[in-house]
């Protein structure tokens, strides 16, 4: 299987399974710290889907998709929507913030990402390099 999708509620502890659930697609077929990569875009997305979009008001839901390419992971997130598009905050982020480093942590570890309408909200997403 290349390729998988789970709809999660949109509430903060779905965060976890979230991450449990691309945990179990990726491991033993990229190496260790590509896992824990996954995991840690993975909890971004899905974080400010639930934070910042739509997806967080009540009855709300975020959709996390999961796609090995080759020599990739790619890693999108499904949200209800915002008025704004999701940014990187100009200048160095405060590594003593509690919030708002998301987007520079997946900058960070994405060999790229980005942002796109859909018909039902919005696709951010993250390809990660996973050779072997």
């Amino acid at each position: 299987m290349t390729r998988l999708s789970r709809l999660f509620p949109g509430r903060s502890r779905s965060v976890a399974a979230a991450r449990s659930f691309a945990w179990a697609f990726v491991v033993g077929r990229v190496p260790d710290d590509v896992v824990h990569s996954v995991e840690l875009v993975v909890s971004e997305l899905a974080t400010n889907a639930v934070a910042h979009t739509a997806s967080g008001q009540p009855g709300g839901h975020f959709v996390l998709e999961l796609e090995m390419l080759d020599g990739a992971v790619r890693v999108g997130v499904v949200d209800g929507g915002a008025p704004g598009a999701p940014t990187k905050s100009e200048g160095a982020p405060d590594f003593d913030a509690t919030a708002g480093r998301g987007l520079f942590i997946v900058d960070a570890v994405a060999k790229q990402w980005a942002a796109e309408s859909v018909r039902v909200g919005r696709r951010v997403w993250a390809e990660l390099a996973a050779e072997v």
